[in-house]
């Protein structure tokens, strides 16, 4: 009431600063309401523009090694040469403001020239057809855009000695989706033209280099059907936040161990939080979760059998062969070494493959990318003989018993045998056979007639124990599991005639370069079929940090032959013959100081009509004679007219595998010495 009252009195210098606090407290009003009402719709669009994106960060992938430690797949840094768009709003905004300046200009030209053709001025409903539409200036800024990162990508390709172009749809694309993230010109840098970049281009706008990890196989094509390769996918994984707006390059394993132990090679990847401006750039970061690393694989691998497997067959077959080698440690079951022929480089799957590559890789003759170990199904012909002389020694056979061959009466100087009204040519020449003599040269006669003594129900019970038509369980995803009758087969429609087939390895038997493998490993370790190890243990990257690892077993049995050792002992006299003697047809496989019993074989290949197309060759062993330990197949196919033989072919690349094996030998025994 006093206020009022001073104010009734006739006092102009407070009722001025009366004024003026009413004055003030209304324009805190207007704007109060103008912020509140006018303009909360504006202000709410402002905070939802300014938010977080999240980006997946992919996880180190761990390690592929060898039995020793060597390196087989690994990470590497990769320099990618990026344009960071955050830093080139200033250029964009002054390119689209010179963009507009020109345009504005020519719109009055044209409004000029409107109203001189109508001599008089323009109406503002008139004017309104010359003003610009908001898509025609999102053109003029996407194209400002364009001309300021086309101008700034020719000049790092000046200063680096090395044209680069913009693909304007690409990153016209990635400005709208990707702005927080940098946008690669120019990927996988060498040391060279990361100090050209660094030396020349200083001035640091819009354009740097850009670090990542990427996998990398040192060793090229290498062990590259057990490796496998990868396939990109950005994709969440198990465990992992399924919810990201960006996803920087991932990949994961497609076939081989790379695929097998995916999970455990690729880790977990981490998160990381952006917060972007109005306009889509990235104003802070913040990791939230880290990722974490793959484990590292350790495989049962030799790389220096392995070298010398792949070495020897491109040395006697061609690095276009189509070919396959096992070795195994009859013992352990442990893969020493596996290669498949034509190989296919890995990194290309992560780098791009070149025209001829690509070309080479989808041809349907070589086929490059099948693993033929273990991922298709042969014929084993005459290297699946010592099952039937091993079920017909269990079955009461004399190995000293004479079997004579007949001359084929068609063909002088050849032979064969008749089973029924079927003529079965055979590849040795007409006489006398015991066991040893007919393992030695390759009777099909000898073998048929006593198979045929033997029994179907006998041969395929053992076969079975064999594991003969089951997978061997590889991670990999790369495998059959062959063909074997079934004894509901062998009891429905079932003839003579198919059980000299089987004899011979031909008819309804197929099998893998793995599986025979297998078979003689068990052969050599007194009946032991073991399960085929490919991966010893899977462990941490960083010991130090305490995790444990985690073993796989060796020597894991399957299952057990249930012969006796005099049976086996036969058959490893008359398989010490096929290549010590000088009429055994693997001869050619002998290595001074290293006994070696082995089997040759040729299987034929027919197509869908029944017509002969090639042949399978076959080189089954294992060694020493004395006291096995290794176990080597090789297998050549070869299409009509080319020919050979398992001994010629086959019997060569095992010779220099089993000398490769030797020199390691007596390297370590060197070594041992020493330390002692």
């Amino acid at each position: 009431m006093l206020v009022f009252d001073e104010l009734k009195k006739n006092d102009l210098q407070l009722r001025l600063v009366a004024v003026m606090l009413v004055g003030g407290l209304l324009v805190l009003f207007i704007g109060l309401w103008w912020v509140q009402v006018v303009s909360a719709r504006d202000y709410q669009s402002h905070l939802e523009t300014q938010q977080f994106r999240t980006i997946r960060l992919p996880a180190v992938r761990g390690k592929i090694l060898d039995r020793e430690g060597r390196v087989l797949a690994e990470n590497h840094p990769r320099y990618n040469l990026s344009l960071y768009l955050d830093d080139m709003r200033g250029p964009f905004d002054m390119a689209f403001g010179e963009s507009l300046k020109a345009a504005r200009a020519l719109q009055k030209q044209r409004i000029a020239a409107a109203e001189k053709k109508l001599d008089r001025s323009l109406t503002k409903a008139e004017r309104k057809a010359f003003a610009f539409k908001p898509e025609e200036l999102q053109q003029m800024r996407a194209a400002a855009r364009i001309r300021v990162a086309s101008e700034i990508v020719a000049q790092v390709g000046q200063k680096m000695g090395e044209p680069i172009t913009l693909d304007a749809k690409k990153f016209e694309r990635a400005y709208q989706t990707r702005l927080a993230l940098p946008y690669p010109i120019l990927p996988n840098l060498n040391a060279s033209n990361i100090a050209r970049f660094q030396e020349s281009y200083t001035n640091g706008l819009g354009a740097d280099l850009e670090l990542q990890s990427v996998r990398r196989y040192p060793l090229g094509t290498t062990a590259s059907h057990l490796l496998g390769y990868l396939q990109r996918d950005d994709e969440s994984q198990a465990g992992e936040d399924p919810d990201f707006n960006y996803r920087l390059p991932d990949y994961r394993g497609l076939v081989g161990v790379e695929a097998g132990f995916d999970a455990e090679l690729r880790g977990h990847a981490g998160g990381e939080s952006v917060q972007v401006n109005n306009l889509g750039y990235r104003q802070s970061e913040n990791i939230w979760s880290q990722p974490a690393p793959g484990q590292n694989l350790v495989l049962t691998i030799d790389l220096d059998l392995q070298t010398a497997a792949e070495a020897a067959m491109v040395r006697h077959q061609g690095a276009e062969a189509r070919a396959a080698v096992v070795v195994l440690d009859v013992r352990s079951g442990d893969v020493l070494a596996m290669a498949s022929s034509p190989t296919v480089n890995p990194n290309d799957f992560i780098e791009g493959f070149t025209p001829a590559a690509m070309a080479r890789k989808d041809d349907e003759r070589l086929r490059p990318q099948i693993n033929r170990a273990t991922h298709e199904n042969y014929a084993p012909g005459s290297i699946f003989k010592p099952v039937i002389a091993l079920a017909a020694l269990e079955s009461g056979l004399n190995p000293s018993r004479i079997f004579t061959v007949q001359a084929d009466p068609m063909k002088p100087g050849h032979s064969c045998i008749y089973v029924g009204k079927r003529k079965i040519e055979d590849t040795v020449l007409p006489g006398e056979y015991d066991l040893r003599r007919a393992i030695m040269r390759s009777s099909n006669s000898y073998f048929i007639t006593n198979g045929l003594l033997t029994g179907i129900d006998k041969i395929i019970a053992l076969a079975e124990k064999f594991h003969f038509g089951d997978l061997a369980g590889l991670p990999t995803r790369q495998e059959t599991k062959g063909d074997l009758p079934s004894l509901k087969r062998i009891h429905s429609g079932w003839r003579e005639g198919d059980t000299a087939n089987v004899c011979i390895g031909q008819g309804e038997v197929s099998v893998t370069p793995l599986q025979m493998a297998v078979a003689y490993a068990a052969l050599a370790n007194g009946g032991k079929v073991l399960k085929p190890r490919l991966v010893a243990r899977v462990g941490p990257q960083d010991a130090s940090l305490g995790q444990t690892a985690t073993n796989f077993p060796a020597g894991v049995i399957r299952d057990q032959l249930g012969v006796s050792l005099r049976s086996l002992g036969i058959l490893y006299n008359a398989m010490l013959a096929e290549t010590e003697d000088p009429e055994g047809t693997g001869h050619p496989a002998v290595v001074p100081g290293l006994r070696i019993c082995g089997k040759t074989g040729t299987a034929q290949v027919q197509d869908a009509a029944n017509r002969l197309t090639g042949y399978n060759y076959w080189f089954a062993s294992f060694a020493p004679f004395e006291n096995p330990r290794f176990a080597v197949v090789v297998m050549v196919q070869m299409d009509l007219p080319a020919s050979g033989s398992g001994g010629k072919t086959c019997a060569p690349i095992a010779h220099d595998i089993y000398e490769a094996i030797l020199k390691k030998q007596i390297a370590a025994t060197r070594t041992l010495a020493t330390l002692k």
